[in-house]
């Protein structure tokens, strides 16, 4: 499908960190992502630039309610008035987040919990849809359907419009002049099974594009699917001997920064785009998720 935009929200005052999707419609447009509060006036300001008024908003389309990606959710829903699609396990997280999302961003965040992310809004109840796996949403000539894709949250959604798919993080993170794709693995829902499993769905749409959130459209899926499934089956097994020898963390997030360093360079990646990289998708976090999966999985065994 033409005519979709990349609205680049300026996240914290850095270009090409987050995105929002615009796709015009018969009376307006919608949106896939909203990114975080604090940018709805960049994105306001962008849409305006695209040719629109935030006004001529009649959905948007949201993939996980991870704060860089739902974030301002509530606040559009608000002012505007448009409906907010999720996944069915996301709902009571943007009806109310201040019951758990917000407490548990408060808790890593902290003092910059408000510079960040600004004020998230809960979205009122009466503009909530939720969507089930395979579901078709037809809105302002738009037709939409939804893919369950769990394995980065378990609330996560694709979203497919024509020959794109918006795939949030579960295609993983990558960014202009760059064919690296790293794979965002926070606590508490890595789930090395599930992704893989997602990664197939995703293979089988056959989408000619890719609109990640971070950061922007890019038209070689195969390619990408295959090098982000290798590279979370070396993080998995790499992990795994970690927790095998009885390491920590710390020292999982060592090893892989040390290993993504030398793909880095291999694969020639930009500077400034290893700098984004590192600050979108950053090795203790990574290694927070994916020591917990392991670890629960060498319980279990």
């Amino acid at each position: 499908m033409t005519g979709i935009r990349t609205l680049d929200l300026e996240f914290f005052g850095t270009e090409r960190l987050i995105a929002s999707f615009l796709a015009p419609g018969d009376r307006g447009f919608v949106l896939f992502e909203t990114g975080p509060a604090s940018s709805v006036d960049a994105l306001e300001r962008r849409a305006g630039e695209a040719g629109f008024e935030l006004g001529d908003l009649q959905a948007v389309f949201i993939t996980h309610v991870h704060l860089d990606h739902s974030g301002g959710a509530g606040v559009l829903a608000e002012r505007t008035g448009c409906k907010v699609f999720a996944h069915p396990s996301g709902a009571e997280h943007l009806v109310d987040p201040g019951r758990k999302l917000l407490p548990s961003a408060e808790r890593i965040y902290g003092d910059l919990m408000e510079p960040l992310w600004g004020t998230t809004l809960g979205v009122p109840k009466e503009r909530l849809e939720v969507v089930g796996d395979g579901d078709t949403v037809e809105i302002d000539g738009l037709e939409v359907r939804a893919w369950h894709t769990p394995g980065h949250a378990v609330h996560h959604v694709a979203w497919q419009i024509g020959d794109m798919v918006v795939t949030g993080d579960v295609a993983g993170v990558r960014f202009p002049g760059a064919s690296h794709v790293l794979p965002p693995m926070p606590p508490p829902d890595i789930d090395i099974e599930d992704w893989r499993r997602s990664l197939d769905v995703l293979r089988g749409l056959e989408p000619e594009s890719l609109l990640l959130t971070h950061f922007g459209a890019f038209d070689d899926p195969a390619r990408h699917f295959d090098e982000l499934e290798a590279r979370l089956n070396r993080w998995t097994e790499m992990a795994e001997g970690v927790v095998a020898e009885g390491g920590d963390p710390k020292a999982l997030a060592t090893a892989l920064e040390a290993a993504d360093d030398v793909e880095m360079e291999a694969a020639g990646v930009p500077a400034d785009a290893v700098v984004r990289y590192r600050r979108l998708c950053p090795m203790e976090g990574n290694s927070a998720g994916l020591f917990r999966y392991c670890s629960l999985r060498a319980q279990g065994s």
